[in-house]
């Protein structure tokens, strides 16, 4: 998993194994399939412009059918830690969130095996207040910020966060690191520009980062690199999206794929 501060504590992370989220979900169908495949995370997009946006109103009902799921099946959700609990102890981003990393791992473990799948809200520029009304209609765990959000937006918001980082071919390791604050969002995620694009971002900067700073690790993953992209970056964890979709048919989940990913991502 995460890689923290120390070589002890780095050891101790990444004998942990690899959270895996599965973004764009747009059907009940896929969604619970995720989830009965070992998903960590399930994501839903309520960015418009996205091929894999869902409406309020669907959104209700599919994640209401991965609940019911979560029922049936007696799996536990994860209690996440408070927000910002250690806020005003926040030195420096790599601690930030190694600390936030190590709560939200001992929240899963503590189930035991039986955690149920996180649900996260996909945002970008949305308000606090539409965000915070969608994850209680909805009933999110986790809100994603994809936008260009500034950071304490994380503040005002009733559910924990992640905070995505964009990265294009000019990025470095420096410019990354001006991009990630402590004392705000819960997890980091890092993903190419423009986010939903299919396409891998030089791993060298993930690799980098991950020797002081956990996060999740996004941008061109399939069933047939992530397995790769786990053992050369050592990230908090994985998420794909369209790597996970139909050959041809942009917003279509493949169930095996999802069930492939998944696996692989474990391994």
């Amino acid at each position: 998993l995460g890689i923290s501060l120390t070589p002890e504590s780095s050891r101790e992370m990444a004998e942990t194994r690899t959270l895996v989220k599965v973004c764009g979900l747009n059907s009940a169908e896929a969604a619970c399939h995720a989830a009965a495949s070992g998903a960590d995370m399930l994501g839903f997009i309520f960015v418009k412009k996205s091929a894999r946006y869902i409406t309020p109103e669907a959104a209700v009902e599919i994640v209401g059918a991965v609940d019911k799921w979560i029922q049936e099946n007696k799996k536990e959700t994860p209690s996440l830690p408070q927000q910002g609990a250690e806020r005003g102890e926040a030195k420096d981003a790599a601690s930030w969130y190694t600390s936030q990393a190590k709560g939200v791992v001992a929240a899963i473990e503590k189930c035991k095996g039986n955690a149920a799948p996180l649900k996260v809200g996909v945002f970008m520029n949305h308000s606090a207040e539409f965000m915070n009304e969608m994850a209680k209609k909805v009933n999110l765990d986790i809100i994603q910020l994809h936008g260009s959000e500034p950071d304490d937006m994380a503040l005002k918001l009733c559910k924990p966060s992640i905070r995505v980082v964009h990265v294009d071919k000019d990025s470095t390791t420096d410019k990354l690191k001006k991009h990630i604050k402590a004392g705000y969002s819960s997890l980091l995620m890092l993903d190419s520009k423009g986010g939903g694009t299919g396409k891998k971002f030089d791993h060298k900067l993930a690799t980098e980062l991950s020797k002081d700073t956990p996060f999740l690790l996004a941008g061109g993953l399939t069933p047939v690199n992530v397995g790769d992209a786990v053992q050369s970056v050592h990230p908090l964890g994985v998420d794909a999206c369209g790597g996970l979709e139909k050959d041809g048919q942009k917003g279509v989940k493949d169930l095996n794929k999802i069930a492939k990913y998944v696996q692989a991502g474990h391994s």
